[in-house]
């Protein structure tokens, strides 16, 4: 049977208009009205009784790190569920929050997730209310909105559950995003004349599930915002406690955060402007040393999460060999990339070490989603330990090359050819914290060069990206963290800096989409310090911020206005003017070759 064809057969009919009474349209019977025709999506089915509606009224949506939140929200808060044909036991869940009538604005929002998860429950639907728009999201059909791919990747060791593997991977995004779009448009009794836009936005896994559809299904949305995209999926959180076990030395938290502190205070002033932000990680990781932290004190409280008690000392010199190996990056025993590296800004939340009070000793921690990953995609067996010696950067390079044969067209995502997204008119803004400890920035510029390449093959670096930047746009934000503003703790713990943040990057999409307003420079929010809450400018890849009479590109000192091509100027109020400029090395240090691998495609 069909889609709703169980509601054929029940007798329903079609609404000829959606009352601006709240409690009026949202009830379960007009809901049912509302959805595809039966003949709308070949293969799937409606569970019956699987709707619900429940009005909410004076909703106040808190503000996330991209969204600026609002009150006085009324929207419909709707749930139903459907399966495949052919698949009794299936059921795949899917959660709408449908603004009311008069706080509608013709906008449908489909929502990513994170981890393992493709959802983020309420938090992920509560970011299209601030700007109308009826929002989605799915549990893929793994069990509910609190479940994840972790709970049924696997029928039993050595078992891939391939439906779910490809449900994670992008069907379930889709068929989501398909149906969600029609049943907006049927609820609001828009006509096929009436102009709904449709926007993706999510980070992180999210990101990588807003990528898969752009690569897929190139003509499903108007507007794309994907920050820190997953597109390399997360093995490779070993760079930390191999560098620990090759040099046999566990630094606690506190050594390494007096480290990284060294780090900021040295390439903080690299952009021309000293405001506690590193701005040009490229010019960072080529001057800072960690040796020169050597013999610098550090004295921290204790840390009972990790079991590490009150601790004082001074930077030891293993201690930055250690710091320096980690972001260096990860290298086979041929002395080949195996991984892109970080900068050394970035907080050490992968080095995390735990204190064993049997041995008196630091001992190396792992970060727990790296086990988890290989166990369940490349091992196949349900553990969530994996011995860091049997861990080598040789070993991670074979994991790679095992999942790019298994997993290349599903998991992985990274199909340079956009060419059906950008033909349909198709906007996207990508987003990247320069100081991401969980996925590097270098992970993104890399992916953006490659669709410059593959796309725009005659056309020089420059000019190239100036072409790709009229429907693709790739923002380095400076001092900012995995999707979200401010430092890391080794604790996961989110302290703001004085760093710009895109809040409103869905507002800058929406108004590129909706009224043309190209920009060149993403919009940021100041995020602490005494500039707090004032606008500020975040250069376009691949250009590169310089404030001030630092403008002479990347050798940062000198007093020439610039090369770059980025136009206009932006002035802070103590008269400081950013210049977005391009540098050859700069461009080089972020597309790196992984030439530990023959495949070029990961």
């Amino acid at each position: 049977m069909g889609l709703l064809k169980l509601l054929v057969v029940a007798g329903l009919v079609v609404k000829s208009t959606c009352s601006s009474n709240l409690p009026d349209f949202c009830t379960i019977s007009f809901v049912e009205s509302s959805f595809p025709a039966p003949d709308f999506f070949q293969g799937l089915e409606l569970i019956a009784g699987s709707v619900t509606a429940q009005p909410v009224t004076n909703f106040t949506a808190l503000p996330d790190s991209t969204h600026p939140g609002a009150t006085g929200r009324n929207f419909c808060n709707v749930t139903f569920a459907y399966r495949h044909v052919g698949r009794p036991s299936d059921r795949v869940n899917l959660w709408l929050y449908l603004p009311s009538p008069a706080q509608f604005k013709n906008r449908f929002l489909a929502t990513g997730g994170g981890g393992l998860s493709v959802t983020l429950g309420a938090r992920g639907l509560a970011t299209g209310l601030p700007y109308g728009a009826a929002s989605i999201t799915t549990d893929a059909g793994f069990g509910g909105f609190d479940s994840d791919l972790s709970r049924v990747i696997l029928y039993g060791s050595g078992a891939m559950n391939y439906d779910a593997l490809i449900a994670y991977s992008y069907r379930a995004m889709h068929e989501m995003t398909v149906l969600g779009k029609e049943l907006t448009r049927k609820f609001y009794s828009s006509s096929n004349l009436t102009k709904i836009y449709s926007y993706f936005h999510g980070c992180s896994e999210g990101g990588r599930e807003g990528m898969s559809q752009v690569q897929r299904y190139g003509t499903t949305f108007d507007g794309v915002s994907v920050g820190s995209p997953a597109i390399r999926h997360p093995i490779f959180h070993y760079h930390g406690p191999l560098a620990q076990r090759k040099h046999d030395y566990y630094p606690s938290v506190c050594e390494l955060a007096r480290i990284t502190a060294d780090a900021i205070a040295f390439c903080d002033p690299l952009d021309g402007k000293t405001d506690g932000v590193v701005a040009r990680t490229d010019l960072c990781f080529a001057r800072f040393n960690a040796s020169s932290s050597i013999g610098n004190p550090y004295n921290c409280s204790a840390v009972p999460q990790l079991g590490q008690p009150p601790i004082a000392g001074t930077v030891s010199a293993k201690a930055a060999v250690v710091a320096a190996e980690t972001w260096r990056g990860m290298y086979d025993s041929k002395n080949k990339l195996v991984h892109p590296f970080y900068a050394p800004s970035v907080d050490f939340s992968d080095s995390v070490t735990v204190f064993n009070p049997a041995t008196n000793q630091l001992e190396p921690y792992p970060n727990p989603l790296s086990p988890a990953v290989v166990n369940l995609l490349i091992k196949e067996v349900y553990s969530a330990t994996l011995p860091l010696d049997e861990v080598s950067p040789d070993v991670v390079r074979e994991w790679v090359n095992d999942a790019m044969s298994k997993y290349m067209s599903t998991i992985f995502t990274l199909w340079p050819d956009l060419t059906p997204f950008k033909s349909n008119g198709g906007k996207m803004i990508v987003w990247h914290g320069e100081a991401d400890a969980m996925i590097p920035a270098v992970s993104s510029t890399m992916y953006q060069d490659k669709i410059r390449k593959t796309m725009y093959p005659g056309l020089g670096v420059q000019q190239g990206y100036a072409e790709m930047a009229k429907w693709n746009k790739l923002f380095l934000v400076p001092g900012g963290s995995h999707c979200d503003p401010g430092t890391v703790d080794p604790l996961g713990v989110v302290k703001p800096n004085n760093a710009a943040w895109p809040t409103e990057v869905l507002k800058s999409l929406m108004e590129w989409v909706e009224e043309g307003k190209d920009f060149e420079r993403l919009e940021g929010i100041v995020q602490g310090g005494e500039k707090k809450g004032e606008k500020e400018g975040i250069c376009g890849f691949p250009l590169r911020p310089v404030w001030g009479s630092n403008t002479s590109g990347g050798n940062g000192k000198g007093k020439g206005k610039g090369k770059g091509k980025g136009k206009g100027q932006q002035q802070d109020d103590e008269g400081e003017e950013l210049q977005c400029v391009f540098d050859q090395q700069s461009f080089e240090f972020f597309t790196p070759k992984l030439d530990s691998f023959l495949v070029d495609a990961y």
